[in-house]
């Protein structure tokens, strides 16, 4: 049987408004996003010392509240993220690293996990800067799922599939400060 969802059945059926429904799912949303614990993961690597900052909501949901990068044991550079940004809920699936060239310039640069499903995934990416010495953000990295460095060709691919029978093949390459989407290729929509 169906029930109207703006129905509570105790002893008699009480009709709430949509008003009375919002306040209830915003109760509800509130008790969810309370932060039951924080704690720091570390990793050292190209001369720094990098520290995410994790947040584990009582949805289970774990948001970073920043990245502190330090040199000598100080504080270097603050890498901010943006609150309630990140969608994972494990942290066995909290990764990130700084062993890799993602624009190919020959300095690694730092990834830290922003998405992950159940097969497919996308990161936060803070380029290193040479000439400042400083990691900047690359928000165009954000939006490539399943990211693979293809360091021959000097180009990212992107790879995955929605549903049990589209799949996505993509291919971008650093230009003007953005990567930008060169070759793409689905196959099985409509075949």
């Amino acid at each position: 049987m169906v029930q109207d969802p703006s129905v509570i059945s105790k002893d008699k059926e009480v009709k709430l408004t949509d008003e009375e429904i919002l306040k209830i799912q915003q109760e509800e949303e509130k008790e969810r996003s309370q932060i039951i614990r924080e704690y720091t993961l570390s990793k050292k690597g190209n001369g720094f010392e990098y520290k995410v900052f994790c947040q584990e909501k009582k949805s289970g949901m774990i948001n970073f509240s920043k990245v502190d990068v330090l040199r000598s044991g100080k504080l270097f550079q603050q890498l901010e993220i943006n609150k309630d940004s990140t969608f994972v809920y494990h942290d066995h699936e909290v990764n990130f690293s700084c062993e890799d060239d993602w624009n190919f310039d020959g300095y690694n640069d730092l990834t830290l996990i922003n998405w992950v499903g159940m097969v497919d995934q996308s990161y936060y990416l803070w380029l290193y800067d040479k000439k400042s010495g400083k990691y900047k953000f690359s928000s165009s990295f954000s939006k490539i799922i399943n990211p693979v460095a293809d360091k021959k060709n000097k180009e990212i691919t992107s790879s995955y599939h929605a549903g049990p029978v589209t799949y996505y093949y993509s291919v971008y390459q650093f230009k003007k400060g953005k990567y930008m989407q060169t070759y793409s290729d689905v196959k099985g929509e409509g075949d």
